[in-house]
């Protein structure tokens, strides 16, 4: 489909200097169908080179039509995929077809999600990770303060990650549906969560014993699935600082998780921290990191 055909069915004007678009229509064959479609006949991802706003969204009418349009900037996109916390992006992107790609930009990053190797695997697997760990320890504070239905809340989200751990070192982008995936692969997380979810045990013992097996993944995973930190850390031979640590564009969407996973690491002799006077840290002794 032309771009300019495109703008006659949606009933919008498309800048033709747009780096990039998908068009993603109700009925699909995408198993997962992107909420972004809900009362809509149409979704259409528009890619551009920067802008202001990390996404701006219009509706458009052509006939009985309705068109969602979603323009986001190339950089949030990238993050879209290496972070895999936007699962309506990754639909757009993956399900819908493109119509628009003169630089092959779409291209390029489709081919890379499906064959999935390198950088964006090593990536993909250290969110996943971070993420893992940083639910497994908020379930495991949330149970010794008795706050047993956000211990479970935690939890099953901390298994939602492992799953998405289990599909990626399996070699395969972990899709939003990522359960069916994980299923196939009769791999013991899809076993954990049916225990979590349907066992008659008490909801403290099954949270108890999910937590046991999340920790003993996260130190049998540690290693490899840190590996992109690793290398960032040996990059130089300076130690390295939390706040630069969280400034490298690999790690800035880990705000919150980073310090769990650098404790983590040095708990475990992984990387060691050296400590130095510093202003900044009132008057003390600030933390740096290095292998």
């Amino acid at each position: 489909m032309e771009l300019s055909n495109l703008t006659l069915l949606s009933g919008e004007t498309f800048d033709e200097n747009v780096l990039g678009a998908v068009a993603l229509p109700q009925g699909g064959n995408a198993t997962f169908q992107s909420a972004l479609l809900h009362d809509f006949d149409m979704v259409v991802l528009m890619l551009h080179e920067e802008q202001e706003t990390e996404r701006i969204i219009t509706h458009t009418i052509a006939g009985d039509r309705r068109t969602q349009s979603v323009h986001v900037g190339l950089s949030a996109l990238e993050r879209a995929v290496m972070a895999g916390d936007n699962n309506e992006l990754l639909t757009s992107l993956m399900s819908g077809e493109v119509i628009w790609d003169p630089q092959g930009i779409l291209a390029e990053m489709r081919k890379q999600i499906i064959q999935f190797q390198g950088p964006l695997k090593e990536r993909v697997l250290f969110m996943e990770f971070s993420r893992f760990l940083h639910m497994y320890v908020k379930s495991k504070r949330y149970l010794e303060a008795g706050c047993t239905m956000d211990a479970y809340n935690c939890v099953l989200i901390a298994l939602y990650h492992w799953a998405r751990i289990e599909v990626s070192e399996a070699g395969v982008f972990p899709e939003p549906a990522v359960w069916g995936q994980v299923k196939s692969l009769n791999s013991s997380v899809h076993k954990l969560y049916e225990e979590l979810t349907v066992s008659t045990e008490t909801l403290e013992q099954r949270i108890e014993l999910i937590l046991l097996a999340c920790e003993f993944a996260l130190m049998s995973k540690m290693t490899d699935c840190c590996a992109m930190l690793l290398n960032i850390l040996s990059s130089r031979k300076e130690s390295w600082s939390i706040k630069e640590l969280l400034q490298h564009s690999g790690l800035s969407q880990l705000q919150a998780e980073l310090p769990f996973v650098l404790r983590k690491l040095v708990s475990r002799s992984l990387i060691r921290e050296i400590t130095s006077w510093a202003v900044e840290a009132g008057g003390g002794h600030g933390i740096r990191y290095t292998l």
